[in-house]
């Protein structure tokens, strides 16, 4: 553990005692959490054809609650796991959906005989709270479940998109790190396209231009590579998309953040901007600093009318820390990537001797390391001392307690539910002209609107039992 250098030369470090200087910066310097971050796999029936007879009254079923829930704007529940979904894609008409866990897409017509009739997303939450062979199984099940009844079996599972991540945060300067002639000096690749995408900021050095800051790298081309290769700014993606908040405290727990980065990331994330980071930071100061005088000189600029963010940032960085940067390194793998290698896969052993449609995928994952070995040397590599650090990283050194986790993710999207709500209970007074009211007058002006319209009250009823039925994986069970 270590506190960087650029964080002890700053005016709050400075100001601060040694205990609490370590309180408040002390995280890993080369931190690594690898993950399997999404898998896509397809799943055939056995003896399945067009115009599957036992598959009738399921896609009537389907196509019933689909119709339903479209005429409502609104999921419908399927069964104590499971939504259809208003959405589909391609050839698969229906969804299922265990929300934050995985995704079930069903063709109700299949354009050849190779085409699987299911497709499954595990997601992101379920892969980094369990283990690969738990959520894999659990989706697996689901699957059972809705055709069991149907006395239909499966043949096999066969992966379609395996993404490895690596989050670190063992690279503070993007902009230093990414440059065209850094990378001709220290990238080798075996694919043949990268594209780049810039934070514009202003130029501390000259006013008169600009500072364009890499924040995402793409390589390899989606229509034509077997693999791609994604090496971006995570934490700016979690907080602007405002999910997945459960990665910061994930951060925070294995030593990538410290205390004063997770402060000021939940801040952001709860208001869905990453620029509020800048916020954040003098907010913190509010809280945890010592010089009255500077406190008193951010509220004064926090009061300000048509405050910019320029100005909230140029004060922060007179005076506070610059945040961790926490880049996501992710190979996304598909089909291809492994058809040449289908025998050699068939060699390799898995954890379980279970003989089930599901053994091929658990090859795959179980044996992950031969594919990264692979992927971290041939495909993308970096002649750095921090891509040495990242091959050697434990493939299962993440540490998570589910329960912990769960309610630390709930507290938060309650945070942030509330400050939308707030955000909008103001915008709807404005609207109303009721400008001088406070915040309890507003909420009861709008509760006596709603109570006046029976087609609002109903609707409210409506999306409540919707939003139970789709954010129940993220509540506090306890």
């Amino acid at each position: 553990m270590a506190i960087r250098l650029d964080i002890q030369r700053t005016k709050f470090y400075n100001e601060i005692s040694p205990v609490l200087a370590t309180k408040y910066f002390d995280c890993k310097r080369f931190g690594f959490l690898p993950k399997i971050d999404n898998i896509y796999y397809n799943l055939y029936i056995s003896n399945d054809y067009n115009g599957n007879v036992k598959l009738i009254e399921l896609f009537d079923y389907l196509e019933e609650l689909k119709n339903k829930g479209k005429e409502i704007h609104q999921p419908q529940k399927f069964n104590d796991e499971l939504n259809v979904e208003l959405i589909g894609f391609s050839i698969y008409k229906y969804c299922l959906s265990s929300t934050d866990l995985y995704d079930i897409f069903v063709a109700d017509y299949l354009p050849n005989s190779s085409t699987p009739r299911i497709f499954v997303q595990v997601r992101a939450f379920g892969l980094w709270t369990k283990t690969e062979e738990e959520i894999i199984k659990q989706s697996y099940n689901s699957v059972k479940k809705i055709f069991g009844d149907f006395h239909i079996t499966f043949d096999l599972a066969m992966e379609n998109r395996i993404d490895y991540a690596y989050h670190t945060n063992a690279i503070h300067s993007p902009e230093k790190a990414f440059k065209d002639t850094q990378l001709e000096s220290v990238m080798k690749t075996s694919l043949k396209r990268l594209q780049k995408a810039y934070d514009i900021q202003k130029n501390k050095k000259s006013e008169d231009k600009l500072a364009l800051i890499p924040d995402y790298l793409f390589l390899g081309n989606r229509k034509s590579n077997n693999v791609v290769v994604r090496i971006y700014n995570k934490a700016k993606e979690v907080v602007d998309k405002g999910y997945k908040g459960f990665f910061i405290n994930i951060w925070h727990e294995n030593g990538l953040i410290n205390f004063y980065d997770k402060f000021c990331f939940e801040k952001a994330y709860e208001e869905k901007k990453f620029n509020y980071i800048h916020r954040a930071k003098l907010e913190f100061y509010l809280e945890y600093g010592t010089n009255e005088d500077f406190k008193q000189e951010i509220k004064k600029i926090l009061s300000k009318d048509n405050l910019t963010t320029e100005e909230i940032k140029d004060l922060a960085d007179s005076h506070m820390p610059q945040l961790t940067t926490i880049l996501n390194v992710e190979y996304e793998t598909k089909r291809k990537f492994y058809y040449h290698s289908d025998d050699f896969i068939d060699t390799l052993q898995t954890k379980s001797n279970e003989i089930t449609p599901l053994a091929r995928l658990f090859r795959i994952t179980d044996n992950k390391k031969i594919f990264l070995d692979y992927l971290t040397t041939t495909v993308l590599s970096f002649n750095a001392s921090w891509w040495k650090r990242l091959q050697s990283t434990k493939l299962d050194s993440l540490k998570t307690n589910l329960k912990l986790l769960r309610n630390y993710n709930h507290e938060l999207d309650e945070r942030s539910s509330k400050m939308r709500l707030i955000n909008q209970l103001a915008t709807n007074s404005v609207l109303n002209d009721r400008l001088e009211t406070d915040v309890e007058e507003d909420i009861l002006d709008l509760m006596s609107n709603l109570n006046d319209n029976d087609i609002h009250a109903m609707k409210y009823a409506e999306k409540k039992k919707s939003k139970h039925s789709r954010l129940k994986n993220r509540l506090n069970k306890d």
